[in-house]
């Protein structure tokens, strides 16, 4: 019977035991008639067979490569078992279950799963026994690079970029070495050297990156192989391009045979440091020519000039020429120096200490100056003139009768005139005894205001002559403007003032109006021009506003009235023609409506 037939069948006799079970009466007894059976009436025919009736067929491996995570030696194994062949690793169970990622060679294996690795390195590595891969990778310790050919050797290659040729690898790995140093460097190459040229700075000279023998006196294996050390075709092109100073025939010809400068010498000017004072001297025997240094046993390291001049200049350039070239030839330039111990110029000339001679300068690098005029002017500019010029060159510092000029007498806080004493020059201070330290002066005024910027001008040269500037400056002891005039001379005269540093008013009104703003200014203008106040105000009082202290309030100068405090008790209390201006002006932190009466 098919399965739809057989639950066809099955669905009516359910309905068919439905309509029965709802049609038949209920039974008439109350219990069965008879108890059901205890057991089966038999056991079962048969028990089942103890095993499988065959055994079920191995499994041997998918025969592909799968990565190797354990951290073995080998990146990517193949799931076969071990002797099926050289490369099988033996079974990986689990690959039957979940291990899904193999491939079919362990080169496609290790690009989909060691992508980082170069993947010749991982195929190769992936061998139950590697051979190498024949790349190229860089060593740092040669300078060059190996070729991955023996990977059980624990110093080959085992970690970063392979390369197909040693020029990549140079390039690629090892960029701040030069492409010829590296490749020489590397593995395979014939010499071990590029055989070029480069400059050794230590010993001045160029030489040729090859083996060091006696038959080749040119070779020195190159040790800095950076690219900023140039190669060159030759020993000659290397001259001129790195040791250009020296002449390009003996750098080249010791650079080739390490041979010495010739007995006889150069003839060429050098920086003679080991002289006292350094000096340029002459490649040449110092026998009669005193611009000789002697023989240089050695000249492939010394820059060498046709002129002292050209010497002086490129190794002395911070010495004045002439006292340079007078170096080489022991003699003297006769020109002038400063000599700041004594204020004054000496000569370049011998023998020292004879009238204006000072011998050479000790400081080799003072500028020299043609006259003793000039050095005065230029280096000892607040001496006078005449006078440094003077003691410069033997002559006497001052005449008898002084310079006439003025100085900075600081004793008397002004300036007063080199000459001597008179009452009737009271400008004259005296005759100087000495005045090369002296700044002088051709003005009074001059002097005031390179000296005493801080004193009024006027003031500075009024009192160097004895005499005043009739301005005026505050006295605030009596709360008005005293007068530079002699004491004598009118009851407002205060003499010069006390404080030199005081500022000066042309009129006692200005004075007044900017020192002592707080007191009635025709009052003060009047005691400071007639030494009396205004008259006081009449018995009415002005009608004007001044501040009544005691009480904090802006009150009218007046005896009865709104607003009237009273008359004004002192004459240097200021008034002012509203009350509004009073408080503002001496009141401003009171409020308008608390401020006046």
């Amino acid at each position: 019977m098919t399965r739809i037939g057989t639950s066809f069948a099955l669905a009516t006799a359910i309905l068919s035991y439905a309509q029965v079970a709802v049609s038949t009466p209920a039974p008439t007894t109350k219990s069965p008639t008879k108890a059901p059976t205890k057991a089966p009436t038999k056991a079962p025919t048969k028990a089942p067979t103890k095993a499988p009736t065959s055994s079920p067929t191995a499994y041997a491996g998918t025969g592909e490569w799968y990565a190797d995570t354990s951290g073995g030696t080998r990146y990517c194994k193949k799931d076969c078992a071990t002797g099926e062949d050289a490369q099988c690793s033996g079974v990986n169970h689990n690959t039957a279950s979940w291990l899904q990622d193999t491939y079919a060679t362990a080169a496609a294996c290790c690009a989909a799963k060691y992508s980082y690795l170069d993947t010749d390195f991982c195929a190769d590595r992936s061998l139950a026994a590697p051979v190498g891969t024949n790349k190229y990778y860089a060593d740092l310790a040669s300078g060059g690079c190996k070729k991955d050919d023996a990977p059980l050797v624990s110093t080959q290659f085992g970690s970063g970029t392979l390369f197909a040729t040693a020029a990549a690898c140079c390039t690629g790995a090892l960029g701040w070495l030069s492409s010829d140093f590296c490749q020489s460097r590397s593995e395979g190459h014939a010499t071990g050297y590029h055989g070029k040229w480069y400059v050794d700075y230590q010993n001045m000279v160029c030489k040729k990156d090859c083996a060091v023998a006696s038959a080749n006196p040119e070779c020195k294996p190159q040790t800095d192989g950076s690219t900023s050390n140039t190669l060159f075709a030759d020993a000659s092109s290397c001259c001129t391009g790195k040791l250009g100073w020296i002449t390009n025939s003996i750098c080249t010809s010791v650079s080739n045979t390490g041979t010495a400068a010739a007995a006889t010498g150069t003839s060429k000017y050098y920086a003679d440091y080991s002289s006292s004072p350094a000096r340029c001297a002459k490649d040449c025997n110092t026998a009669g020519d005193p611009t000789c240094g002697g023989i240089l046993s050695n000249v492939a390291g010394v820059q060498m000039f046709d002129t002292v001049a050209s010497c002086c200049s490129a190794k002395f350039g911070w010495m004045d020429s002439t006292r340079c070239a007078a170096l080489t030839t022991g003699t003297s330039t006769n020109k002038w120096y400063v000599n700041y111990q004594t204020n004054t110029c000496k000569q370049d000339c011998l023998p020292a200490g004879t009238g204006p001679c000072g011998g050479a300068p000790a400081d080799l690098s003072l500028q020299l100056f043609d006259s003793a005029a000039t050095c005065c002017s230029t280096k000892l500019g607040w001496v006078q003139a005449a006078t440094c010029t003077a003691s410069s060159t033997g002559g006497t510092a001052a005449a008898s009768t002084g310079t006439l000029k003025f100085y900075a007498d600081y004793s008397a806080g002004t300036c007063k005139k080199d000459c001597t004493k008179a009452s009737t020059s009271p400008e004259c201070g005296g005759v100087l005894t000495n005045t090369a330290g002296e700044q002088l002066f051709d003005t009074a005024a001059a002097c005031c205001s390179a000296k005493f910027g801080w004193i009024n001008k006027d003031l500075c040269t009024a009192m160097g002559t004895g005499g005043y500037t009739n301005k005026y400056y505050v006295d605030y002891q009596s709360n008005s403007c005293k007068q530079d005039c002699a004491a004598a001379a009118g009851t407002n005269c205060g003499g010069n003032p006390g404080d030199k540093s005081m500022q000066l008013f042309d009129t006692a009104a200005a004075c007044c109006s900017s020192k002592l703003s707080y007191v009635n200014q025709a009052s003060c203008t009047s005691k400071s021009t007639t030494g009396t106040a205004t008259a006081a105000a009449a018995a009415t009082g002005s009608g004007k506003w001044y501040v009544d202290w005691s009480i904090s309030k802006c009150v009218k100068d007046c005896t009865s009235g709104t607003g009237c405090g009273g008359l004004a008790e002192t004459w240097e209390n200021a008034e002012y023609t509203s009350w509004n201006a009073c408080c503002d002006a001496r009141l401003s932190w009171v409020k308008d409506a608390d401020c006046h009466l």
